[in-house]
């Protein structure tokens, strides 16, 4: 089945707001910054947060990134065009959100069709937890692809972890890294014409090398394995002619490699 990319983060601009206290050293506003290891604290074990996109705006995706919240945690999101959510246009009910360590605690709800509203709200509540942290908030419509990737997709990671040698001893000092952030490498074997001269175009103007995208390998995962696959990363790298070629006349390709942004 077909994946996913969501490239606009239209909660970047939002106006943020919690029930909870954070620590001042991890505001809120850490939700926005690009960097998704510099996190905001919410002190407390279940927090409401708040989200004002400040107009009315097509969401079906909603991410949280590089979280500590465990496997037990639940997650509720909401939608609205009144700041008190006395009536809702969307809401997911109270779900576990499958949080996992392997994959930074990414959290990924996909809405079934987009729903336009100026609002969102997210309740979590991660059981008998201190506090929670959450890297990066993103939220936007996707590119919900026509066509699925082509055979032969590469899942797995980039490994940091050092082996250096004693070229005179022949000893090891393996050195582990932080992290071994993930990577997948695809193509889009079919993209319509339509998707090259619009979406795919777009995209390419917005993230340009430096903003990265959240690439939803399979929108019928599981929400589990939604999280363990989804990548938040650049999916073109800085000197790279990026362009989707038109390799017969329905059709146009694009290969993409992609590192989990750490």
């Amino acid at each position: 089945m077909p994946g996913a990319f969501l490239y606009d983060n239209v909660a970047k601009g939002a106006v943020l707001t919690s029930t909870q206290a954070n620590v001042p050293s991890m505001p809120l506003a850490n939700l926005q910054d690009a960097q998704p290891r510099r996190r905001a604290r919410l002190n407390a074990a279940s927090a409401t947060l708040d989200v004002d996109l400040l107009a009315a705006l097509p969401v079906d995706c909603v991410a949280l990134l590089s979280t500590t919240l465990s496997a037990n945690a639940t997650i509720r999101v909401r939608l609205a065009n009144v700041s008190s959510f006395a009536t809702v246009l969307a809401d997911t009910g109270t779900i576990n959100a499958e949080a996992q360590d392997e994959a930074q605690g990414n959290v990924v709800l996909v809405l079934p069709a987009p729903v336009t509203a100026r609002y969102l709200r997210l309740d979590l509540t991660d059981g008998a937890a201190a506090f929670m942290d959450i890297g990066l908030l993103v939220a936007g419509q996707l590119w919900r692809l026509q066509r699925g990737t082509a055979y032969g997709i590469r899942e797995g990671r980039v490994m940091l972890d050092r082996r250096d040698r004693n070229p005179f001893t022949g000893a090891e000092f393996p050195v582990p890294a932080i992290i071994n952030p993930r990577f997948a490498a695809f193509t889009l074997p079919a993209l319509s014409v339509a998707e090259a001269r619009n979406q795919h175009r777009d995209m390419l103007r917005r993230l340009g090398a430096a903003r990265d995208t959240l690439w939803i390998a399979e929108l019928t995962d599981s929400m589990a394995e939604r999280n363990r696959r989804a990548i938040w990363g650049a999916m073109n790298a800085p000197g790279e002619e990026a362009n989707a070629s038109r390799d017969s006349f329905p059709f146009t390709a694009r290969a993409v490699r992609m590192v989990e942004r750490v």
